[in-house]
């Protein structure tokens, strides 16, 4: 039986292999020889010659051509990965399409476009001829918007058909966006079946078009029941709480949408879908449309997961270290609470081979404290210590930290937590703990730290557009006990926008201060800032720059930095591509460290230039600087090499 089968699919497939190339024969004997020959040579997909643009008045040449798919073949052109300098298959009904949406943005709703391809005798390549018959400009007369004025959404409709002004160009890619936020905006106020209707009127000219805008909201909808199905390692109780509606409330999409998000944001879902129920399960009835119930279906991540993690890092005091770190974690313990349980080891390489962290690590999660969406996190960490030839005594640290975050938007949160410490040193005498804990800086510390974050860059590797802030503020000792008391606040400001063309102008203005209180006389030295190096201000080693041990403000370069108790850094960047991933900057940084703001002096500021290049990698822009250094009489004049991973900010 399998025999016959496989022998009816053989010759099903020989039978139709015969009928495409009989097609295909009798098709290439009805071309003439020349056709034959331009038909191969298409086939070989030549190199772009040359593009010619003909019959365009209000566009430039140059400007057509920077829209098109298709590239000129020439010496950069050919270094780089793709084959837009070659003559496709979708060569011409690409590029046309660029052209009409060019022109349709600016009201050339009659746009015609001719292209054609000619083989250049001379190279063999091909030459792209590109006719374009733009007719006549539509600009905007008048407006109308037609709608249900008691609708109490009215105005919010309104503003958004009033984005086509008198004067403007007729763009029907502008009028079909302002068409979907219309509908948007009905339903998300309970008219999901609203219709739109435009007219587009030229009759009194080209130069006066007047535009109509119908709207017929429908009937009012409201929310019905939500269904659950196929859950089988979570309760429906935890999808249901996460529903931004409840049943008989007025339609939303914003609430769908809003929805869809929390559920993702739990962490038990793979993926999702929350749609219209066609017809209830065991009943012959059809939904209400006006009470559409929803089923809610899902891809559930498994309750438990083990994960394990390795990589290199580099921080303030080692040159190079490596961490590597297994978990197991529970997401439904107790219901709906998340458990894990973490072991990380960390290693200095290269510079000194040996282990210097053995940290153990459990972490328990209240997702909704006191019924609010206001996750709880309880943390507790445990340091035994390592011994070493370098340190022959340990020390162990033990740490209780309880956090919470707060969700405004996705662009807007905040975090808030808590921490208690405790710290004991084994293998000396109790006469020489007070006199290692003074050297090594090691410290008790009971703490209360607040971030505020607002974020709008689409792209957090390679941001384009719009900005980072960030305010932080903690609180360390005073009525909470420890060994150190003191204030800590810092603020940084990043602006990313559009110059000219693909240029990326970047700004960051960052400043800190830090205030020893209660019974402290100092701010211990590893909470101070040190500023300096490849993400503050380049051409300076790492950490170099703040006042020296030998001098209240200032000495040389080569005295020990002490960390400042305030400082201000601005950066300026402009970013550029060069050649597919790889990217330019030039940059200049400004900025400075001071024992208090007090002791500020223009005459102070550290300034820096220099260019960088980078590599946009899967991990983020692989970054290599080079940044010359003024000299303002403590430092000296130099310049430096800086490599490292993502952009400084």
């Amino acid at each position: 039986m399998r025999s016959r089968f496989r022998y009816m699919i053989v010759t099903l497939l020989v039978f139709t292999a015969s009928l495409t190339l009989g097609y295909t024969i009798t098709q290439a004997q009805s071309l003439s020889k020349e056709d034959r020959l331009f038909q191969s040579w298409l086939a070989d997909n030549p190199y772009i010659s040359d593009i010619i643009v003909d019959g365009n008045q209000f566009f430039s040449d140059s400007k057509i051509r920077s829209k098109l798919f298709s590239r000129k073949n020439t010496f950069w052109q050919a270094l780089k990965s793709g084959s837009r300098n070659r003559i496709l298959r979708y060569t011409i009904n690409r590029d046309t399409l660029e052209i009409k949406y060019l022109y349709y943005r600016e009201g050339y709703l009659n746009v015609g476009v001719d292209e054609s391809i000619e083989m250049n005798t001379s190279d063999s390549g091909a030459i792209i001829h590109i006719n374009i018959n733009e007719g006549n400009r539509f600009i905007v007369g008048r407006v109308n918007f037609q709608a249900n004025d008691s609708l109490t959404f009215f105005g919010e409709l309104r503003n958004i058909a009033n984005r086509f002004r008198t004067g403007n160009p007729v763009d029907p890619i502008k009028l079909n966006e302002m068409v979907f936020d219309l509908k948007t905006g009905f339903a998300n106020n309970g008219y999901p079946y609203a219709i739109i209707e435009t007219a587009v009127d030229s009759s009194a000219g080209p130069q006066n078009t007047n535009i109509s805008i119908t709207a017929n909201e429908g009937h009012l909808v409201r929310f019905g029941d939500v269904l659950f199905d196929n859950l089988y390692y979570y309760s429906s109780d935890l999808a249901a709480r996460e529903i931004a509606f409840k049943k008989g409330e007025i339609y939303s999409r914003e609430k769908i949408l809003e929805s869809q998000k929390r559920l993702y944001s739990t962490g038990l879902f793979n993926s999702i879908s929350l749609d219209f129920v066609q017809q209830l399960p065991d009943s012959q009835r059809a939904v209400d449309s006006l009470n559409p119930d929803f089923r809610f279906s899902a891809v559930e991540r498994k309750s438990h997961y083990i994960t394990v993690k390795t990589g290199a890092s580099q921080d303030s005091l080692r040159d190079l270290t490596w961490d590597f770190s297994a978990a197991w974690g529970k997401r439904n313990i107790f219901k709906s609470r998340r458990f894990e349980f973490s072991i990380t080891s960390r290693f200095v390489i290269f510079t000194d081979w040996r282990v210097i962290l053995h940290r153990y690590q459990t972490r328990f999660t209240e997702p909704r404290f006191l019924g609010l969406r206001l996750p709880l996190t309880l943390t507790a960490r445990f340091e035994p210590g390592v011994r070493s030839q370098l340190q022959p005594y340990r020390v162990q640290t033990w740490l209780l930290a309880l956090s919470t975050r707060k969700e405004w938007s996705e662009q807007l949160f905040a975090v808030i937590s808590g921490e208690y410490e405790s710290v004991n040193i084994y293998g000396v005498s109790k006469d020489q703990v007070g006199a290692i804990r003074r050297e090594e800086n090691i410290s008790i510390r009971r703490k209360l730290t607040f971030i505020l974050v607002r974020d709008t860059r689409l792209d957090k590797f390679v941001p384009k557009q719009g900005s980072f802030t960030t305010y932080y503020a903690q609180y360390v000792g005073g009525i909470l006990s420890g060994d150190d008391s003191f204030l800590k606040l810092e603020f940084s400001w990043a602006r990313y926008q559009r110059a000219i063309g693909s240029f990326i102008y970047a700004t960051r203005i960052k400043g800190g201060w830090v205030k020893e209180m209660g019974k402290s006389t100092e701010v211990p030295t590893n909470d101070r800032f040190y500023l300096g190096g490849a993400n503050t201000i380049r051409g300076f080693r790492e950490n170099i720059i703040g006042p020296r041990i030998d001098h209240e403000d200032y000495q040389f370069e080569d005295s020990t930095n002490i960390g400042a108790n305030s400082y201000l850094i601005f950066n300026q960047e402009m970013r550029f591509p060069i050649l597919g991933k790889f990217w330019g900057s030039v940059f200049a940084d400004i900025g400075n460290g001071w024992g208090s703001f007090s002791d500020f002096d223009p005459d102070d500021l550290l300034f820096a230039y220099g260019t960088g290049f980078q590599y946009l990698s899967p991990a983020g822009p692989l970054r290599l600087d080079y940044a010359h250094r003024l000299g303002n009489g403590v430092y000296a004049e130099d310049s430096r090499w800086h490599i490292t991973i993502l952009y400084a900010f």
